[in-house]
């Protein structure tokens, strides 16, 4: 910012540099918390939609497409496709301008009907609404014309985890559903390009950072190393991505021929593509 508006390049300043790099060492920013499957399940399934369908809503929403609050709020009816057997969901103008899609089913594996839970909603739409946005207030069972703030999104985790009587509700903030979205994808063991392209991150990075807090991947690695093998298609992806992730990050460290050890003594299935 100093660049652009004073024409001062920071990076030339070395002590400075040093100095702010000492004293962030240690620092641990906060992220916000995430929700399992079996919470979303059970808000689902025992909320009354008289108070909180617009709640659920945002929740199936946020969580299926890993969207951010920003995200929600500019949704338009124009982006929501109903195609009888599914919902698909536009996302646009996003935060790195990277323009992505969902789809919105009924793979739930209680059973949860996600498609009727958002159709309920879609339906009580009233026909004077001026405006586009999809998410507009919803109260005693009815929806009104008024457009939800980006405020509001932001607080909707916060009451899922009030809800759910959860530890430290306030740190389920506007970005939780994002995370949460990114967690449950992780825990299925999906590989990192699938990962990059449900949420529209650019780097792998990041991707690498879920996995590795995977307590699947985990489980899996503990599993590996003490001679439990692994028994399905779900871990075996899971275990290709952990190995891969390991033979990638030794990469960068270590010499070609202990890549090659490493190799020959991690051996898992290939996925079918």
């Amino acid at each position: 910012m100093l660049n652009v508006k004073r024409n001062i390049d920071v990076s030339k300043f070395y002590k400075l540099s040093a100095f702010l790099k000492r004293k962030s060492e240690g620092y641990k920013p906060k992220n916000a918390k995430v929700l399992t499957l079996d919470q979303i399940d059970k808000f689902l399934l025992e909320v009354p939609d008289k108070d909180f369908l617009m709640i659920k809503v945002a929740l199936i929403f946020g969580v299926a497409g890993a969207c951010r609050g920003k995200e929600l709020h500019q949704l338009t009816i124009s982006d929501v496709t109903d195609m009888d057997h599914a919902l698909l969901v536009n996302v646009r103008n996003t935060k790195n301008n990277v323009d992505r899609n969902f789809i919105i089913n009924n793979s739930n594996k209680n059973g949860i009907d996600l498609i009727e839970v958002c159709r309920k909603y879609m339906a009580l739409r009233k026909p004077e609404t001026t405006h586009s946005r999809f998410f507009v207030r919803y109260e005693k069972s009815q929806c009104t014309v008024q457009a939800i703030g980006k405020n509001t999104f932001g607080k909707i985790p916060q009451k899922v985890a009030e809800y759910l009587n959860l530890p430290n509700s306030t740190l389920y903030t506007g970005h939780c559903f994002r995370r949460t979205s990114a967690s449950l994808l992780a825990d299925s063991g999906a590989s990192i390009d699938v990962w990059k392209r449900h949420g529209g991150w650019k780097s792998a990075s990041v991707a690498e950072g879920y996995i590795e807090n995977s307590i699947n991947t985990k489980k899996i690695v503990a599993d590996s190393i003490f001679g439990l093998g692994v028994g399905n298609s779900t871990e075996s992806a899971s275990a290709h991505q952990v190995s891969g992730s390991a033979v990638s990050a030794s990469s960068a460290s270590s010499t070609s021929s202990k890549n090659n050890i490493l190799q020959n003594t991690i051996k898992t299935e290939p996925i079918a593509c």
